[in-house]
């Protein structure tokens, strides 16, 4: 009999400790750190600040997204980093308060996100061509919170050169109390002041006087980075002079819409294959002529005519089709146009803007 009990008990306590070993392993695997700094965004011409709160991490640990005004002065995706650089835990939920200062409204988030999403990006990291031509693996390094009118709020996970998006999420409207306005000190209360409002408004640094101007009279466009978010069928191709190629030592960049990037290896043929993607915004390239002559070229493209575009080969259906982005160079080597052709025959050419082309003084 004691010998029955003994063995009982042996096997008890080697069970307690191997289901302590897989408690302890999947605890040190949830909670594996990577280096990243967190970041904010907000649509151009659309300010925003975070009054309070941040990012909850695994483990309990906690990023503060308070570190001043989100400027409306670049394109949605653009990221205001902050100072928080250094090994930590990922992210599983979103938990701020924000002024939308064009609406003069605060906005509350309060949800989980997608942290296993962020998860596979940082494990999984990318490719980038480095200064020498050669591929090189590097990692995402950063995850930064959008906001913008109507209380959207976007995560992306962002590398150079490459960024990504992890979910979209929507924060409510919400009052901040007189009760605590009152406890606030002269720098924290300044959500509320006029003279500080004004200044967030006019400033050409927090809001381009172009788009000040551009934007007087005119209601926000709330839905209009939903819109942006939307993804259609296509791929990058490039019509080239004769015996011309793209540079196979640079990687040819495209900016999102949506604040998506990625960047493709110029050496491979074809460029990249059929995918799901947002309406491009910018496309920069390297090109060699049949001398090895290298050029550099980039665009913006603009927006309007982008929409039209995809509007006008997609139709109201964005899975009605396939289409190729064409860029054709001319034969001087000083010119490019974009034109969306879908495989349902129809085209149509986008506007480009801020186009330059230029030959470098090396040669590849």
């Amino acid at each position: 009999m004691n010998k029955v009990i003994k063995y009982l008990l042996s096997f008890l306590f080697f069970t307690q400790i191997s289901c302590q070993e897989k408690k302890d392993h999947k605890k040190t695997e949830t909670m594996t750190k990577y280096e990243w700094t967190e970041g904010t965004s907000a649509p151009l011409g659309y300010p925003m600040e975070v009054y309070k709160g941040g990012m909850e991490c695994e483990g309990g640990e906690w990023v503060g997204l308070s570190f001043g005004i989100v400027p409306g002065s670049h394109s949605w995706g653009s990221i205001n980093h902050g100072m928080g650089n250094g090994f930590k835990s990922l992210p599983s939920r979103l938990d701020f308060i924000w002024m939308s200062y064009l609406e003069n409204q605060f906005y509350q988030i309060d949800t989980a996100i997608d942290t296993e999403m962020v998860r596979k990006y940082f494990s999984q990291g990318f490719e980038i061509k480095g200064a020498s031509g050669k591929a090189q693996h590097l990692n995402y390094d950063v995850i930064s919170v959008g906001m913008a009118p109507g209380g959207v709020v976007v995560v992306w996970v962002a590398g150079i050169g490459w960024q990504k998006e992890i979910g979209r999420y929507q924060g409510k409207k919400v009052t901040i109390p007189e009760s605590e306005i009152a406890k606030l000190d002269s720098h924290e209360n300044r959500f509320w002041r006029k003279d500080y409002l004004e200044m967030v408004h006019t400033r050409e640094q927090i809001i381009p006087k172009k788009i000040q101007e551009e934007n007087k009279g005119k209601p926000i466009p709330f839905g209009l980075w939903d819109v942006y978010r939307t993804r259609f069928t296509w791929k990058a191709v490039f019509e080239l002079p004769e015996n011309a190629k793209l540079n196979p030592l640079r990687d040819v960049g495209v900016d999102m819409i949506n604040g998506e990037k990625e960047q493709f290896d110029a050496a491979k043929n074809p460029l990249s294959d059929y995918d799901f993607r947002t309406i491009p915004s910018s496309i920069s390239m390297s090109v060699l002529d049949k001398d090895n002559n290298r050029y550099g070229a980039a665009c913006n493209l603009d927006e309007k005519s982008s929409f039209d575009a995809f509007n006008s080969v997609f139709g109201d259906n964005p899975k009605s089709t396939k289409a190729e982005l064409v860029i054709k160079v001319n034969e001087a080597f000083s010119f490019f146009t974009v034109k969306l052709k879908g495989e349902n025959g129809k085209e149509a050419f986008i506007k480009t803007d801020k186009l330059e082309i230029f030959k470098s003084k090396k040669k590849n």
